[in-house]
């Protein structure tokens, strides 16, 4: 598996490609990030995972790792940042395909309650450097990610009502 560079939180300022995605759900910020931070529940809502295996369940501290398999991708992954309820960071240490040099990807949340209704909103950015063979390619490099992140973020929501 090619080995990636290591990526801090600050990496999100000057990567070469920065993505992000977000969606307000009806749902209180606890509830969310409950299954957030849950690894085993990655496969129920994040888009295309088939398997999940970690260090540690749920993530709670950076340095806890998991493997997670993305259709076609197999994925190392260490936590670079865990904050309840807030931020999730990880980076991207291994993977089967070459598919950046360096990879962190985060997930944000705050509390958007209004008018007695509990609602969070989830914000994903994926912050990466490519090789240079896929440089050219940004555009659809980003289109993946996207179409992996957006209806994952969507489908967070059955995840936590089937938890209700």
């Amino acid at each position: 598996m090619p080995v990636l560079q290591r990526a801090s939180l600050e990496f999100v300022d000057h990567a070469e490609l920065v993505i992000s995605y977000e969606v307000d759900l009806p749902a209180n910020i606890d509830e969310v990030w409950t299954v957030i931070a849950d690894n085993s529940s990655w496969p129920e809502w994040f888009h295309g995972c088939t398997a999940m295996s970690s260090s540690h369940n749920p993530w709670t501290a950076a340095g806890q790792s998991r493997t997670i398999n993305v259709t076609p991708f197999t994925i190392r992954e260490s936590a670079v940042a865990i904050e309840a309820p807030n931020l999730w960071a990880m980076q991207i240490s291994k993977t089967n395909l070459p598919m950046a040099t360096r990879a962190l990807e985060m997930l944000e949340l705050a509390d958007t309650s209004r008018h007695g209704e509990e609602r969070t909103q989830v914000k994903w950015t994926g912050a990466f450097d490519l090789p240079i063979y896929l440089r050219p390619a940004k555009k659809i490099v980003e289109s993946l990610f996207l179409r992996t992140w957006a209806p994952s973020l969507e489908n967070l929501l059955d995840a936590i009502v089937a938890r209700r």
